[in-house]
């Protein structure tokens, strides 16, 4: 079997399952100003008196608040996570909006059941795996396509320029090829760094250096610094950072864990810079630093910004929107050459 046979089977065989993984990733590329557009509001920057206010009004009239996430890159906007609802507020504590928060659809559910959709298959653990193998197979079908495409020396500028033909086939596979020439190298690495995520975790530990929660007994029942004071203790410890989340204490986890984005840090949304606050006093049980991690910690910490174009901000996320768009149209062109090439020859046999 010839490697351009090989190129079509796999290609035929998982398309249905890329289709899905190249549209739900450029749905959720700009997913928070999306979202953030429907849900309207005023943004506004941390005040941490008045967020710290808003969560405890929230537990004061009877809910139970679980955490807070940041949901834009300029930390104006956080979700609050309590009881089985989402609210969401700006910087200063206004509510945005608050509803259900295990909805599929509304109050952000939709984003939510994209990405679900787009890392699990909807699927869970086993939906990872189903999604590590495609990428897998994806890897393998883009390195072929490249070998097959690979131009002659001295046929680069040629093969780089978008052209078209009167034969049907001719014009599929032109297009096909040179837009495999643009994308493939940038898809590699998309693609290799999404198949990583898929176990991230486990890289994680195996590698130890995984970020794990401090080691603490359980403390007895009550709180007695506020989650303002916590925020401003961990944003006193990393001057310039921005709050990242906040999760509660609990029972059985009696502390603040507090992530932050610090200056220095890789490019993304949710930073990897962690604190453990003790509940009673604040005192710092544990901290993890991404700025001073260690090699093997970077890389890990680079995968997720790489794979969605967050380190590069909003021009790089734009062109891996492009990107997402010309593997569609690649694989469309692609399919089609299969079926033109498939047709019988229309052309009338000589006599014998």
């Amino acid at each position: 079997m010839t490697l351009r046979r090989v190129h079509q089977l796999v290609g035929l065989s998982v398309a249905v399952l890329w289709l899905i993984q190249i549209l739900t990733g450029v749905l959720l590329t700009f997913r928070q100003e999306i979202d953030n557009s429907l849900a309207g509001g005023t943004p506004a920057p941390l005040n941490v008196a008045a967020l710290g206010q808003r969560i405890q009004s929230i537990q004061a009239s009877g809910g139970t608040v679980h955490s807070v996430w940041v949901y834009d890159f300029a930390a104006t906007r956080f979700d609050i996570l309590y009881s089985d609802r989402k609210m969401r507020v700006n910087g200063a504590g206004a509510i945005l909006r608050d509803g259900p928060g295990d909805s599929a659809f509304v109050n952000g559910g939709f984003f939510a059941t994209l990405t679900d959709l787009h890392t699990t298959l909807l699927l869970g653990d086993r939906g990872k795996w189903l999604i590590a193998g495609s990428g897998l197979l994806l890897v393998t079908n883009l390195i072929l396509g490249l070998k097959l495409a690979w131009p002659r020396r001295g046929y680069w500028k040629k093969s780089l320029v978008l052209r078209t033909s009167r034969n049907a086939a001719a014009n599929s596979y032109g297009l096909h090829r040179t837009l495999g020439l643009y994308t493939g190298v940038p898809l590699l690495v998309l693609v290799c760094a999404g198949i990583a995520l898929c176990f991230d975790d486990d890289i994680a530990a195996a590698l130890r250096v995984d970020r794990d929660p401090p080691a603490v007994a359980a403390a007895a029942p009550g709180v007695d610094i506020t989650p303002a004071r916590a925020m401003t203790l961990a944003l006193a410890r990393y001057p310039g950072a921005t709050l990242t989340s906040l999760s509660m204490p609990t029972e059985k986890s009696p502390w603040y864990a507090v992530r932050l984005h610090a200056p220095g840090e890789i490019p993304r949304m949710y930073g990897q810079t962690a604190l453990y606050l003790g509940a009673r006093d604040g005192a710092v049980l544990k901290e993890y630093s991404a700025v001073s991690a260690s090699p093997a910690r970077s890389v890990l910490d680079w995968l997720y910004p790489l794979h969605t174009a967050e380190a590069g901000g909003v021009p790089a996320r734009a062109v891996l929107v492009c990107i997402g768009v010309a593997l569609l149209t690649m694989g469309y062109f692609g399919i089609r050459l299969w079926s033109l090439r498939r047709k019988p020859s229309t052309k009338p046999r000589s006599a014998c």
